[in-house]
């Protein structure tokens, strides 16, 4: 049987700057590497994954949406790990201030955006920092799905958008 697990995460920005948390060692979930604020939605929040993200980012940081400008929705996240498809939603948004509480759940550290591929994050994390920096100024959603290729993660990109929308668009201009 197939089930679903669903995760928010929120990159959030200062500047070139961004907050990341290191976990400890002793961590169930990815010890020892460094991963955006998030975690998994409460089943109240499965149809609100903005709200999930909200919480966690309060919950780990402080901030709250006062802290925070222009939180958006960038990136759903799709892989399978054995009967599990997991889901993570992607959100970016700037931060007002670098001030955070510490958290019980890690380290909180303000990273070169620059430098996030030399430190020890997870091939997700790597990947849609990439993708980011090439794609900042838009505000398009993308989809990603995680797969291996010759052993290696690699996620493949597809543009969310509303094909009906844009058929209907094709057909006036057409016209």
């Amino acid at each position: 049987m197939i089930t679903l697990r669903q995760m928010s995460v929120a990159f959030l920005i200062h500047g070139d700057k961004l907050l990341m948390m290191e976990k400890p060692k002793n961590a169930s979930f990815f010890s020892g590497m460094v991963v955006p604020i998030g975690g998994h939605l409460e089943q109240h929040e499965i149809n609100n994954p903005s709200e999930a993200c909200l919480r966690e980012v309060e919950e780990e940081t402080g901030l709250t949406t006062d802290d925070l400008t222009g939180l958006e929705l960038r990136y759903i996240i799709l892989r399978i790990k054995e009967t599990e498809i997991r889901i993570q939603y992607v959100y970016f948004s700037n931060a007002k201030h670098i001030a955070v509480r510490e958290s019980e759940e890690g380290a909180l550290l303000w990273v070169d955006i620059g430098l996030v591929d030399k430190i020890n994050v997870t091939a997700t994390t790597k990947y849609i920092i990439e993708h980011y920096s090439r794609n900042k100024n838009s505000s398009d959603i993308y989809v990603g799905t995680m797969k291996s290729v010759e052993s290696e993660p690699e996620i493949t990109w597809a543009l969310l958008e509303d094909w009906e929308k844009l058929k209907v668009a094709l057909t006036e201009s057409d016209s």
